[in-house]
């Protein structure tokens, strides 16, 4: 029997609508209304604290990253939601993987310059010991 998070069985996007969004959701969209909803904000802590590991990953262990970000907020009863005339309905799992990628690529050219930063700051206090 397979998982419902199997990451080999997407979810695949919703035909039927989302009656309550919850701060358990992330609402996909432009504006203040979505960047302040509850469950982005929380959304968006846990893609900051896996940007550093997403840099230095190699590209078959980024999508591991993406989908996992993605299981951690359905396994906790959240829903990636798209609002459709005036209804939201779950954008499945395919796109969220998509959407969280495209989250954790953002700002990585000043995370990877501040990372070798940091390697050379350290190399450099190593060789003068």
């Amino acid at each position: 029997m397979t998982s419902r998070f199997d990451d080999n069985v997407p979810l695949p996007p919703g035909t039927a609508s989302v009656v309550k969004v919850t701060c358990m959701d992330v609402v996909m969209g432009r504006g203040s209304g979505t960047q302040n909803h509850c469950g982005n904000v929380t959304y968006r802590k846990l893609v900051f604290l896996n940007k550093e590991l997403y840099a230095t990953s190699s590209k078959f262990d980024k999508l591991k990253i993406s989908k996992a970000i993605v299981r951690a907020v359905r396994e906790k009863g959240g829903h990636f939601l798209e609002m459709k005339d005036k209804l939201y309905f779950d954008i499945g799992d395919k796109r969220a993987w998509d959407k969280t990628s495209q989250a954790l690529r953002e700002g990585q050219t000043e995370i990877r310059k501040r990372l070798e930063q940091e390697e050379a700051r350290w190399k450099e206090s190593k060789s003068s010991l």
